[in-house]
């Protein structure tokens, strides 16, 4: 019986502290904004008919993406 109880508080204490405070959870996604936002970096780029345009690019050792403003880019002459 003794052994029973000992395990059943074992249990509780685990699944009652699975909770994050407010202040925890906002404190996480801060650290992750600042890691995100320190693999994103603008970079402008000249094409081949002259015209600029503006790129997000990610990086993140393995992964990566290019994301172009092609909506404000002046149409080719």
């Amino acid at each position: 019986m003794k052994t029973k109880l000992i395990i059943a508080a074992i249990a509780a204490f685990f699944i009652a502290g699975c909770e994050m405070t407010e202040a925890e959870k906002a404190e996480v996604r801060k650290i992750y904004v600042e890691t995100l936002t320190s693999r994103i970096k603008e970079t402008h780029m000249t094409l081949s008919d002259g015209r600029k345009i503006t790129c997000l690019v990610y990086d993140d050792s393995y992964a990566g993406g290019l994301s172009c403003d092609w909506h404000n880019t002046q149409q080719p002459k």
